[in-house]
């Protein structure tokens, strides 16, 4: 009897993407090794393609702008016919509620994005039991095209950007109405997802790492738009600056090595200075807690370190007592200090910078705010303290009750008001 060959259907996978460069590389892998692969960037879209065609597996990024991915999942598993669909969450690091949320709503994995490769990605579909279609092709030439054309583009419009990015950040900051608001915070979260996936494919860590955690403020200040500060909207400034100059050099990604970073945490308070701990923990740098400036001062006669947070009410010696005292030790006369403060008045800031600060950040404090300040200044070549003879005529300009500018970043943002983001 003669045998009728069946050609074997293509197992399935659903990817809820918003088109940026390392979810094609995802794509392209999955695709080589026989799988068809389907792309939605809606809620309701992908509900709908669930419900309506045979998907063998999920693939949700639970970071998308203005999407809630997590009650995606909750629907989906409220469906019958979806209830047993394995699906996979793309996390952040960063956000271990949304992450936890995620796994509780129904998630079979999760698995942060910063992490994953095409590779590692293709494992988990296999663990989870989809397997791909005989007779895929390699990837690896589409791959290296692929990153090829990233790195040309990137190139190229590094610099345009970065300027859509700022351009976003000043309509943020311009406004008091919270959906303007929250609109340019998604405007900024696409835009740095665009320069993040390009970055990622490239493997510029530094970029990944800085984008990773700035993408994740992004998250929790339009989940929560109250949580917006002076001092949060001073970090986002920052942060977007220290971004340009990464991009200005990524010609040998390969060879970019971040080195591991000492960080010193001087704060009486032990919750506070956990949390600071913490915060620093979830960036991959490792942290000394100290609750005694007066050790603080005899450690830091002894060894050097990288950044150094300074609480600034504290007894025995005040935090800006004992950063004067850092500025005349040789070994931290150019380690960068920011100040941990509970207030807002202008006179405390002001002082920070005449102390020989470099920045601050004010309690109550979001712990990824904690962890951007931390890597941008690590990331940011020759921080400096503000030289004594610049702060003077700004607290004297700003004695109205506005911010002082401290160690604004050269040819950068301009930091906002405190009034303007109240």
């Amino acid at each position: 009897m003669k045998r009728v060959f069946t050609p074997t259907k293509k197992k399935t996978i659903l990817i809820l993407d918003d088109h940026q460069p390392a979810s094609q590389g995802y794509l392209e892998k999955l695709q080589a090794q026989g799988f068809k692969v389907e792309l939605t960037a809606a809620f309701d879209s992908t509900l709908q393609f669930l419900k309506n065609t045979a998907v063998d597996l999920a693939i949700l990024d639970l970071c998308l702008p203005g999407i809630n991915v997590v009650e995606l999942i909750k629907k989906i598993r409220s469906d019958s016919g979806l209830a047993s669909k394995p699906i996979i969450a793309l996390s952040n690091p960063y956000l271990g509620a949304l992450t936890q949320a995620a796994v509780e709503a129904g998630a079979t994995k999760s698995v942060a994005r910063v992490d994953i490769t095409p590779e590692r990605l293709l494992e988990l579909v296999r663990e989870l039991g989809v397997s791909a279609s005989p007779g895929g092709r390699s990837a690896v030439g589409a791959l290296e095209t692929s990153q090829e054309k990233l790195s040309s583009n990137l190139l190229i419009n590094r610099s345009r950007m970065v300027a859509k990015l700022r351009s976003s950040y000043r309509n943020f900051t311009w406004t008091r109405r919270q959906d303007l608001r929250r609109g340019a915070l998604l405007q900024m979260h696409r835009q740095l997802r665009l320069l993040a996936g390009s970055a990622k494919m490239l493997a510029l860590r530094k970029i990944v790492q800085l984008s990773t955690a700035l993408e994740a403020l992004f998250v929790e200040l339009y989940a929560e738009p109250e949580r917006i500060t002076a001092s949060v909207v001073r970090t986002m400034a920052h942060s977007i600056d220290a971004l340009a100059p990464l991009l200005d050099c990524p010609a040998n990604p390969q060879d970019e090595v971040i080195p591991s970073s000492k960080i010193l945490v001087v704060d009486d308070e032990v919750i506070a200075r956990q949390l600071i701990c913490s915060a620093v923990g979830n960036a991959g740098l490792d942290a000394v807690g100290l609750d005694d400036p007066l050790a603080a001062q005899r450690l830091l006669k002894r060894e050097r370190f990288d950044l150094i947070f300074l609480d600034v009410e504290m007894p025995g010696l005040t935090g800006l007592d004992l950063c004067v005292k850092i500025r005349a030790m040789k070994s931290n006369r150019r380690t960068p200090i920011v100040f941990v403060t509970s207030h807002s008045d202008f006179g405390s800031r002001a002082q920070s910078a005449l102390s020989g600060g470099n920045d601050f950040i004010a309690k109550p404090f979001l712990l990824v705010e904690v962890a951007l300040k931390a890597l941008t200044w690590l990331f940011k070549d020759g921080a400096q303290p503000l030289p004594r003879a610049s702060v003077q005529p700004r607290v004297a300009a700003n004695a109205g009750g506005q911010e002082p500018q401290l160690a604004t970043p050269h040819d950068g943002l301009e930091l906002p008001r405190t009034s303007s983001v109240t």
